[in-house]
């Protein structure tokens, strides 16, 4: 087994995967952005293994959580993982470093870019960095956020929106806003389902990938838009959307409230967020007071946004596509 390391650095928070060369290429094209070639001391530390799961390093005990996909046990600052006899992980809450081991290779991947996701997320959440779970991008010299429930739609409108050679990505799925309501981008591989209109990108930034709740998926790699990310900052719209049975989008003007509610659900309690909830909730009063302030770091950063940028605005998207993102650029370039 060919073995690989890669760094990175997510607005301060360095992590290392180490391990089965395929996986960690994988990982580093994933994130691409982040990547950091000088990093020595990292807060993450992540091995890779494609081998069978060593089950006999669990101790005997009894479980700590159940999920649908997993079970965890807990032996001090051991969490052991196990994906349904397919994969495992142990996890040292003390160092946050991590052992994943599987032959299942897409499963390994997964739960590694999934670890990741949730380990960074909730240490930027204590630095006062917090992700939103929304679809970004620039047009016209303006930043948007589109909010929408998770399966509403917002990559396949993405996708749509990068047809148009204005538009400047800053995240798919979750950018980030800081303790002053600033925006920073989160650009990684964008997935989408099968039937999302990809004809206009290259093969080449085209891979599929079979996820265990969500079936096949169409990956877009960030090679495909890396020259498109947008890094300054403009005033930002928040764009509370809804999927409507409508032949017609529309858009009016929203209040302060409705885009509070909006990011109460999407940021605030961080429904739809990659949080996996094996590699968060750990327990123990100092972890549980630690989570409270992480609600009010978030509840802050909201108010902050809001109060900054009081552009607010509902978006009944339609059954059409390709209107709706047309519709949205022409209203956004009125504003």
């Amino acid at each position: 087994m060919e073995i690989k390391k890669i760094t990175f650095n997510f607005y301060g928070i360095k992590v290392c995967v180490c391990g089965y060369s395929a996986i960690a290429e994988k990982i580093a094209g994933d994130f691409e952005y982040f990547k950091d070639l000088n990093l020595s001391a990292c807060d993450i530390n992540l091995n890779v293994n494609l081998v069978n799961p060593p089950y006999e390093k669990i101790p005997k005990i009894c479980a700590s959580m159940y999920k649908n996909d997993c079970i965890s046990y807990d032996s001090g600052f051991m969490r052991y993982v196990d994906y349904s006899g397919k994969a495992l992980a142990i996890y040292n809450t003390k160092t946050n470093s991590a052992d994943f081991f599987s032959i299942d290779e897409d499963l390994l991947y997964e739960i590694v870019y999934l670890f990741i996701h949730s380990r960074t997320g909730e240490l930027l959440d204590k630095k006062g960095m917090h992700r939103i779970h929304a679809c970004s991008f620039s047009y016209n010299e303006k930043i948007c956020i589109v909010m929408l429930p998770q399966g509403g739609g917002k990559s396949t409108l993405l996708m749509e929106l990068l047809k148009n050679s204005g538009i400047k990505l800053i995240s798919d799925d979750t950018p980030f806003v800081d303790a002053k309501g600033q925006i920073y981008p989160f650009p990684i591989r964008i997935g989408v389902s099968g039937d999302v209109d990809t004809e206009y990108i290259p093969s080449e930034y085209i891979s599929i990938f079979n996820r265990r709740k969500f079936g096949l998926k169409k990956l877009i790699g960030y090679q495909f838009f890396k020259n498109r990310i947008e890094t300054k900052k403009h005033p930002v719209i928040i764009i509370c959307g809804m999927r409507c049975f409508s032949d017609y989008p529309f858009m009016a003007k929203g209040g302060i409230f409705t885009g509070f509610s909006y990011l109460l659900k999407n940021c605030v309690v961080g429904y739809g967020l990659p949080q996996v909830l094996e590699y968060f909730l750990i327990g123990g009063f100092k972890d549980n007071f630690s989570k409270i302030k992480i609600i009010f770091s978030r509840f802050r950063s909201c108010i902050n946004l809001l109060m900054k940028n009081r552009q607010i605005y509902c978006f009944h998207i339609s059954n059409k596509k390709s209107e709706n993102a047309e519709y949205l650029l022409r209203e956004i370039a009125k504003l």
